[in-house]
């Protein structure tokens, strides 16, 4: 059993971080020479749940990284937008407050379009064979894991697994893990808006005489499109094919802590939007805020933070209070499947005990 620590919201300052990361706390001496990176989300261009850098400030700071040898990091996206290459990446980040001298660098781990990988071997019972993860992992000593914990269109929803799996991959990992998974367009709902042509970033959408049309050929699944519909015509068909997407994105999390030392997973429990940082219209909040949560266990960090959302009272027409509030948003998509599937890879537990701090 895992041991969770948590932090309530009434308490999120300067001291309560320190005491809640104390038992994570860098050793100056013993990990001198070490490169740290420390892995967030800075959100995307018209986002605005993304975790603030005022509070990853409070983390960064509580932890006592090694000055000089610990940067900011996420990597490139595989649609159309501002994270798509490095340098209009790196632009955003400083606009959201990720920046110097404030924070550590923010460097993009993939390279400048996405394809600076480094391969990852796994084991012979993944389905998944050889992980293409962000080239920057072969580099580094140690990662902080900092996860933003709210929903997502195809994992039911994201945290610490998610964002391992995710958002260590470089773009041919993102493309492997999303390539079961396509949308298609219900021609009697289409009004021929256009909306989904300017989200996709794959030229994968053309029109048609009465709605338009998705070339499987070039769609990468990234599900822009679907978020994007104002009318909802597109739609993605719940099958297998979903499963094998979860799958993947557990095996390519597995595949990240195999590849670099990561003593710390943090969740941030606020702001917690019904989609990802990655959308420009990403919900209001489910919940009130609730606080942050800090443990060794990626899994057991994940399940707690479900665990305090479910048993929250609702903002809006969300779940009552103890009930499971992102699959009364998405029946189809049970978060708890890559929890089953991560306890199962042997990266973690469940089971876990929660320390209020």
């Amino acid at each position: 059993m895992s041991e969770v620590r948590f932090l309530p919201v009434e308490r999120m300052n300067s001291d309560g971080f320190r005491d809640l990361l104390a038992p994570f706390r860098f050793n100056e001496q013993e990990n001198s020479n070490d490169l740290v990176a420390v892995k967030i989300h800075p959100g995307e261009d018209g986002n605005s749940s993304y975790i603030p850098a005022s509070l990853v400030k409070l983390a960064v700071d509580a932890l006592h990284l090694p000055e000089r040898r610990t940067f900011l990091t996420d990597t490139t996206v595989l649609y159309g937008g501002r994270r798509m290459t490095a340098p209009d990446y790196v632009s955003l980040a400083h606009e959201h407050g990720f920046r110097m001298p404030e924070l550590p660098p923010f460097i993009v781990a993939d390279g400048l379009v996405g394809t600076d990988e480094f391969a990852v071997e796994l084991p012979s019972s993944c389905e998944t064979k050889i992980a293409r993860m962000a080239g920057t992992l072969a580099r580094i000593d140690t990662a902080v894991m900092i996860s933003h914990f709210k929903g997502h269109l195809l994992a039911g929803f994201g945290g610490s697994i998610k964002h391992m799996g995710m958002g260590w991959a470089a773009r041919a990992g993102k493309l492997y893990q999303h390539s079961s998974v396509m949308p298609s367009v219900a021609a009697d709902r289409c009004t021929m808006c256009g909306a989904c042509i300017s989200a996709c970033g794959s030229n994968a959408i053309e029109p048609l005489t009465r709605s338009m049309r998705i070339d499987e050929r070039k769609c990468t699944g990234c599900g822009e499109c679907i978020q994007r519909c104002p009318v909802g015509a597109i739609r993605v068909s719940w099958n297998q094919e979903a499963h094998i997407f979860v799958k993947r994105m557990t095996e390519y999390a597995l595949a990240a802590s195999m590849a670099v030392k990561i003593p710390v997973f943090i969740n941030f429990l606020m702001n917690i939007s019904p989609d990802c940082d990655c959308m420009k219209n990403e919900g209001p909040p489910m919940v009130n805020n609730i606080g942050v949560l800090a443990s060794c266990d990626p899994v057991g960090i994940d399940q707690a933070s479900l665990d305090l959302v479910t048993a929250a009272d609702p903002l809006g027409d969300n779940a009552e209070a103890g009930h499971d509030k992102f699959l009364k948003r998405r029946p189809d998509r049970d978060g708890r499947e890559q929890l089953c599937a991560a306890e199962k890879l042997g990266m973690g537990s469940r089971a876990y005990q929660l320390v209020m701090v």
